[in-house]
């Protein structure tokens, strides 16, 4: 019994547990040319979780307690190493900054130019016909006979085919080395069956804009994409005139698309409580995790949006200037 009771408190255990993190105020992490930002009254938090590789004795506690999640390790790194898991997620931080600042700059009128070097995987579906072709890390770099520099590229061209239509992948594997070339079949898309799926979800590699204005987020050692609107909203603040959060403290989760979208991210309860523990007053998460944000979020408030315009009309309704901020030419034009 002392010797299992040792083994449980000191052997690492197949397991991933989620704790809350930090809350950290994008207003100081956001660098723009001298000159060219503003001062605003009120914070934009970015949250964090806490990612652990635990004991046996550590699992079992994570188990009884109400803020922490405890999931096998394989559900959430499938077979990458952890250095490759790591890699991924700050290649997927780094990806996330740049989509904020476009979406930035295009919601204040601005015009911003893509390119990229081919699309990462970071995720398959289980059991499609991708999943025996293509793993995480994998970079597809063509579709056919058509090179793809960046994932709206790919999307097109999946869309292009039928359900059912075999396809040619050209990959590029995480570690390096010689590409591949090879052949997986489409399926129906499970919202429009008439579309057909690849079953994979994507981000671009190397991923560049021509922006009018050079600016930078200090991320610090933080790696996957669940800041993008909350560092969207923290630009579009920066960058502008007035408060865009009334004065108040509001905590953001939930990455955001090139469209503006703002996508599901995982461990939403742990960043309620880091929320919460910061003294935010609103928290605005994606749709779908507004009812576990709400079983952890205690008096503050929790906002449900599944836009950038969902966001700017809740910091609207608690005094912030959303609705009266223009799209500014002398931002667009860099002078």
């Amino acid at each position: 019994m002392v010797a299992g009771a040792t083994a449980g408190a000191f052997v690492p255990a197949p397991y991933v547990a989620y704790a809350p993190g930090s809350a950290r105020d994008t207003g100081p992490l956001i660098e723009v040319p001298a000159g060219r930002g503003h001062r605003s009254r009120g914070d934009i938090y970015f949250l964090t979780v806490s990612v652990v590789r635990p004991t046996y004795l550590q699992a079992l506690l994570g188990w009884l307690q109400s803020d922490v999640d405890v999931y096998p390790r394989d559900i959430i790194f499938g077979d990458r190493s952890d250095e490759e898991s790591r890699s991924v997620n700050l290649q997927l931080m780094d990806i996330s900054k740049l989509v904020a600042a476009r979406v930035t700059f295009e919601e204040l009128g601005c015009q911003v130019a893509v390119s990229g070097t081919g699309v990462l995987v970071v995720g398959v579906i289980p059991d499609v016909p991708a999943d025996e072709a293509v793993d995480p890390g994998d970079v597809i770099t063509a579709v056919g006979d058509d090179d793809v520099r960046y994932d709206a590229e790919l999307i097109e061209a999946i869309q292009a085919r039928r359900p059912g239509d075999r396809v040619r992948l050209r990959i590029e594997p995480a570690e390096g080395g010689r590409p591949r070339v090879v052949t997986t079949r489409l399926i129906k898309n499970p919202q429009d069956p008439d579309l057909p799926l690849l079953g994979v979800d994507v981000q671009t590699r190397d991923l560049r804009y021509d922006f009018p204005l050079d600016v930078s987020i200090d991320s610090g050692a933080v790696g996957g994409p669940s800041a993008g609107l909350a560092f969207a909203l923290g630009l579009i603040d920066r960058l502008t005139p007035g408060s865009l959060t009334g004065g108040q403290r509001v905590a953001v989760t939930g990455e955001i698309t090139e469209e503006g979208t703002v996508v599901e991210v995982g461990g939403v309860a742990q960043k309620a409580v880091a929320a919460r523990d910061a003294g935010a007053d609103m928290f605005l998460v994606p749709t779908g995790e507004a009812s576990a944000a709400e079983a952890h979020a205690g008096d503050m408030e929790v906002v449900k949006v599944s836009t950038l315009d969902d966001a700017l009309r809740a910091l609207s309704s608690i005094g912030g200037n959303a609705s009266t901020v223009d799209p500014s030419e002398r931002v667009c034009s860099g002078a």
